[in-house]
């Protein structure tokens, strides 16, 4: 990978966590590849819609259906929007 792209792709990374962190009113400390979306941050599903929505919207990346019901964890969100 060269060093554009690498930096393109931090930078991209550090935006999805700035905004999660901002939609989710969590301190990106708090926010891990594990944390589960419902059981850890008590989000319902239209949350999980929400959410999904906005991080589409401020990202200009769009899920499909089927990646978007995939979506449990942090790191299912940094799996689909990071690639």
């Amino acid at each position: 990978m060269t060093s554009i792209s690498a930096e393109a792709s931090a930078a991209r990374a550090a935006s999805l966590m700035y905004n999660l962190s901002s939609e989710l009113r969590q301190p990106g400390h708090r926010l891990h590849g594990f944390t589960r979306l419902r059981e850890d941050l008590f989000l319902d599903t239209m949350d999980v819609e929400l959410l999904i929505a906005t991080l589409e919207s401020k990202l200009e990346y769009y899920l499909t259906e089927e990646e978007a019901s995939q979506v449990e964890t942090i790191g299912d969100l940094q799996h689909f929007f990071l690639r």
